[in-house]
């Protein structure tokens, strides 16, 4: 049995094991948050993963080939997915305080004019909603009539290019409103994408009549990680160089214990990992390895986002993001793997 194919058939169970979001909610009773840094955590995390494959649709709608072929299966129901998110993310919106510190006191930003003007809390929540409208919309146009129309990805493409930065400015670097990068939103789609990639080599790395195609998936992968790696050194270089002091202070709030085992951990499993372990030609057309190396893709990622987030709210943020993606994720795979993929069956015919 196929690993899509598993989903399908446990996907009421993996719905049912989201409920341990519940002790998430009992953790939040005692520190809100902390609990709800968990869930954005895994928020951010789950959402980067549909927004990576939504990033994949629209560039192969824009250019074909066959590399799409054997990825669609489990990329289309990660895309179709993204409606949930506009239902998760309310928990969020409603503790905004607990996790935002504008939104607590908007005093918390020197700049008063964008506090007043961009980061406040019907602002946000008007944007996040047109955010999550859009990808909505265009995801789904990308998964059904519009899977292989320049028409539809073209402008799918530039709403992705502006809403990724807006979302990692509004969502994540906002957490420190005085923070500012003007390539932080490059990295993120970009981690986004290595994150599909990995997802999709985890669960169909090589499907039945198309042998060959896991290269294709481990260039793709080698490539995001470089990119992501590249975009993330380059953006720590200017920091640290340029003698910026609070983007220094950024980078050494999170160069502390434990914060650093986490860099180190996301470094070698995202960038380190899967370039070195698939320069090998034997290595790159096994599916096997590559599921492997997708996993722990996957966990580097995770890590990454565990080191943006947590930070802000002290070392106790690991186990409730560790709590909080185990459950959001019982949720999505349950939605994602079931009744999304029992309507996302076809596939884009080989070397459309």
């Amino acid at each position: 049995m196929t690993a899509p194919a598993w989903l399908r058939d446990h996907a009421g169970r993996l719905v049912l094991a989201g409920g341990g979001t519940a002790l998430l909610a009992l953790w939040g009773l005692a520190a809100p948050d902390v609990a709800l840094a968990g869930w954005l955590t895994a928020f951010a995390f789950w959402l980067g993963l549909a927004l990576g494959a939504y990033a994949l649709l629209a560039v192969h709608a824009l250019t074909g080939g066959r590399w799409l072929s054997p990825l669609f299966p489990v990329l289309a129901p990660a895309v179709a997915s993204l409606p949930v998110f506009a239902l998760l993310a309310l928990p969020l919106l409603l503790g905004a305080a607990f996790v935002w510190p504008w939104a607590a006191d908007p005093a918390a930003v020197t700049a008063t004019g964008v506090a007043q003007w961009y980061l406040n809390l019907p602002a946000f929540a008007l944007r996040g909603a047109a955010l999550l409208a859009g990808w909505s919309v265009f995801g789904l146009l990308l998964v059904g009539s519009g899977a292989r129309r320049p028409a539809v990805a073209a402008p799918a493409m530039v709403f992705h290019g502006v809403a990724v930065p807006v979302f990692g400015l509004d969502w994540l670097l906002s957490l420190d409103p005085d923070f500012r990068s003007s390539s932080f939103g490059m990295a993120l789609g970009v981690t986004q994408v290595l994150a599909a990639l990995a997802w999709a080599a985890l669960l169909e790395p090589e499907p039945a009549g198309f042998r060959g195609k896991a290269g294709d998936l481990a260039r793709l992968m080698i490539a995001a990680a470089l990119g992501a790696i590249y975009l993330g050194f380059a953006e720590y270089l200017v920091a640290w160089y340029g003698n910026l002091p609070h983007k220094a202070a950024w980078y050494l709030r999170r160069e502390a214990l434990p914060w650093i085992l986490l860099e180190a951990g996301a470094v070698a499993l995202t960038a380190i990992l899967p370039v070195v372990a698939l320069l090998p030609a034997a290595m790159r057309r096994s599916p096997r390895v590559l599921a492997w190396i997708g996993a722990w893709v996957l966990a580097g990622v995770w890590l990454y986002v565990v080191w943006l987030i947590g930070p802000q709210f002290g070392p106790w943020t690991i186990g409730s993001a560790a709590l909080g993606t185990l459950g959001m994720g019982g949720i999505w795979l349950g939605l994602a793997g079931g009744p999304f993929a029992a309507r996302l069956t076809r596939e884009v015919p080989h070397g459309a």
